[in-house]
């Protein structure tokens, strides 16, 4: 649904459109949540900047790591790597979604959706991946930390 504004108007926009199941998609989520950044009323340009970041960086990181975590062998340096980046990254998009969205009037963001915005769809979006950041962090400090002193030649 994040992506459709990248996707060509003949993929989506008509009911004929091979992705016109993702239009309906979306106005049964704004119907519902009331979502101000997905509706037509917000012009944030850099909420629209964090898809670019969403579709180029965050969502292929989420590819890699659902792929390497999900296997029976212990993560590596790269995975722990790539999951703080994730978590950074998502967090902090998150954080920047929730504090804008405290400050939207009811011209906006009606006052019965702020809270469930608020609390059941973004700000997990920021605590999760927190967590999953900080324990990357200590994952990683682990390896890089040891009382071996490096090789000289």
């Amino acid at each position: 649904m994040d992506f459709t504004e990248f996707y060509p108007d003949s993929l989506y926009l008509s009911p004929a459109a091979p992705l016109y199941f993702l239009t309906l998609i979306r106005k049964a989520y704004l119907a519902s949540s009331g979502d101000p950044f997905f509706g037509d009323k917000f012009t944030g340009a850099w909420f629209h900047g964090f898809l670019y970041i969403e579709l180029f960086f965050q969502f292929p990181l989420a590819a890699y790591l659902v792929w390497t975590l999900s296997s029976k062998t212990p993560s590596s340096g790269p995975t722990e790597l790539a999951g703080l980046a994730f978590g950074c990254l998502t967090g902090m998009g998150s954080v920047a979604c929730l504090f804008e969205l405290l400050s939207m009037g009811p011209e906006l963001v009606a006052d019965e959706h702020k809270n469930s915005l608020f609390w059941g769809t973004y700000f997990p979006f920021a605590i999760i991946p927190a967590i999953m950041a900080l324990d990357m962090y200590t994952r990683l400090l682990r390896r890089v930390s040891n009382d071996v002193k490096p090789k000289t030649q």
